[in-house]
């Protein structure tokens, strides 16, 4: 019997998020908008994840292994060429869409002209290391190019719905990059593409900061190396905040993981760009590991 393929393909990648990867299923499959597949792809976990995935009673999901880890590029690589619907999603495995999420962006995506091939939502951003939740709107872009040689706060990793033969025009995401492929793809596609930006938060994003600095260093020295006319296109001012901010991403890792030498040479390229924004989180960043230290103190005497 010929199974009608799906008209939305979710892909979840996933490594050891044993705590995480049952709600983020759940509200892929409690979505109004039922024509779907959720494609799992684990990426050699360790620990039981794919048996809380197994367990899933649900003929729409279904998992695929990947012997060696190969990062959440390559797992999403492997979940877009497995896919059969007309459109792919993305999903991080940390991550939850709120119920009516593919209703409505679908719903947008398809009214917009063919050569918008790619909707991203508004957020309810969780930070947490901080404890802080806020409501971070997607507002649309006269420039998606030029936004996105800016920033990257789409959460395209969890809001992203492409059209599948988008992927064959502009390629796979780049497995060389550790950290930042899913920015990199989007530049890449806004170089003759547009983004349809739904305003309405629609998914939840549990943000917490990354936990090795080197990986964040080094996938910021390939981005900016990568993309090297895309940040020199940029007017002056755009370009030193634009290539500053990249570096302070790495200040900001090394200096939530303590590691106050490591950072100097972020810190330098950084500061080359934007010294007084610089000098401001090296100011809060030593604040914190002091306030860190004395916590650890505290605890260790009492």
């Amino acid at each position: 019997m010929i199974v009608p393929a799906p008209h939305v393909s979710v892909v979840i990648p996933m490594f050891n998020r044993v705590a995480t990867i049952r709600r983020a299923i759940d509200s892929a499959l409690a979505q109004s908008f039922r024509n779907i597949e959720v494609i799992v792809v684990d990426d050699a976990s360790r620990d039981e994840s794919v048996a809380i995935v197994a367990a899933i009673d649900d003929p729409r999901l279904r998992v695929l292994r990947r012997e060696q880890n190969g990062g959440a590029s390559a797992a999403r690589n492997t979940g877009v060429a497995a896919s059969r619907g007309s459109l792919v999603a993305f999903l991080d495995s940390d991550d939850e869409w709120f119920p009516r999420k593919l209703e409505i962006q679908v719903a947008a995506l398809e009214a917009a002209p063919a050569h918008a091939g790619v909707s991203c939502t508004g957020v309810e951003m969780h930070l947490l290391d901080h404890a802080i939740t806020r409501l971070q709107p997607l507002e649309d872009s006269p420039d998606w190019a030029r936004r996105l040689a800016m920033n990257c706060d789409l959460s395209p990793g969890t809001t992203q719905l492409t059209r599948r033969a988008v992927f064959d025009v502009i390629g796979p995401l780049d497995e060389t990059l550790p950290r930042f492929e899913d920015w990199d793809w989007l530049i890449r596609y806004t170089r003759t593409g547009s983004i349809v930006a739904v305003r309405e938060p629609l998914a939840r994003v549990y943000n917490r900061r990354a936990r090795l600095g080197e990986v964040v260093e080094h996938s910021a020295e390939l981005l900016l190396a990568k993309h090297r006319g895309v940040f020199d296109a940029l007017a002056p001012a755009d370009r030193r905040k634009a290539v500053g901010d990249i570096w302070l991403q790495a200040v900001g890792t090394y200096a939530f993981e303590g590691k106050l030498g490591a950072l100097l040479r972020p810190a330098a390229a950084a500061f080359a760009q934007r010294p007084l924004r610089t000098l401001g989180r090296l100011a809060s960043g030593a604040a914190a590991v002091a306030r860190g230290r004395l916590a650890r103190t505290v605890k260790d005497r009492s």
